[in-house]
């Protein structure tokens, strides 16, 4: 089996999961709110990864060598799971999978913005119903 061809695959799949997965995935940029309050998100990382190869045919080439195939293969999820939020002295973690995360601040701000986004379509839409309807009263 051509070795060199195999690690040569390994070694730039790899490279790129450290890249993608390195410490500034797993603890994001600080997020400073004012002098005093700092928010850290802080994720999740999973990488799964598999490779494989063998040599095809009987044949040798003029080298001596024999076909080779091979493949590779690589997953990465990152799932946000809280914040560490620094106040002064103050350190306090909100961890987004526990049920009482729902109250914190942080939390309340996340779901408040999540629910306006959400309804943004439908205010829109009776926007746009409003000045039509108001258009074909003027006509």
């Amino acid at each position: 089996m051509n070795e060199s061809s195999l690690n040569r695959q390994i070694d730039e799949a790899l490279q790129k999961i450290r890249a993608a997965a390195d410490s500034n995935t797993a603890i994001g940029e600080p997020i400073r709110l004012n002098d005093e309050v700092v928010v850290l998100p802080f994720s999740k990382i999973s990488v799964g990864y598999g490779a494989g190869g063998s040599d095809i045919g009987k044949k040798k080439d003029e080298d001596g060598k024999t076909g080779f195939v091979g493949g590779n293969g690589a997953g990465i999820s990152v799932t946000p799971m809280g914040f560490i939020i620094v106040n002064g002295t103050d350190v306090r973690v909100v961890n987004l999978n526990d049920p009482t995360a729902g109250v914190s601040p942080v939390s309340q701000a996340v779901d408040g913005i999540n629910t306006l986004v959400d309804k943004v379509p439908g205010i829109i839409e009776r926007i746009k119903n409003k000045r039509k309807a108001k258009a074909e009263e003027e006509e």
